[in-house]
């Protein structure tokens, strides 16, 4: 049986972390951190892969292209936008 992975979220989750390291928001708590991931995710396109050959290729295309900043940029704006109005206040 093959496992479906999606590159995108690995690289948000990735994102996401580095942000809370090193800004502050109203709430770190699991259900803000999810609200976060699924708006930036829904914002980015989707990279998925099955085999070790796929996760390598998208990887290494993901690392070739400007895809890290714009990573970064829709957790940034998703992060803002649920801190300033969280879903569970």
């Amino acid at each position: 049986m093959y496992e479906l992975k999606n590159h995108t979220e690995l690289a948000v989750q990735q994102a996401l972390q580095t942000y809370l390291r090193s800004n502050s928001l109203s709430c770190f708590c699991e259900r803000c951190q999810a609200d976060i991931m699924a708006l930036a995710l829904n914002r980015l396109p989707a990279r998925y892969y099955v085999s070790l050959r796929g996760e390598i290729m998208t990887h290494w295309e993901s690392h070739a292209n400007p895809d890290q900043a714009r990573i970064m940029a829709e957790v940034v704006r998703a992060a803002q936008q649920v801190s300033a109005t969280p879903s569970h206040a």
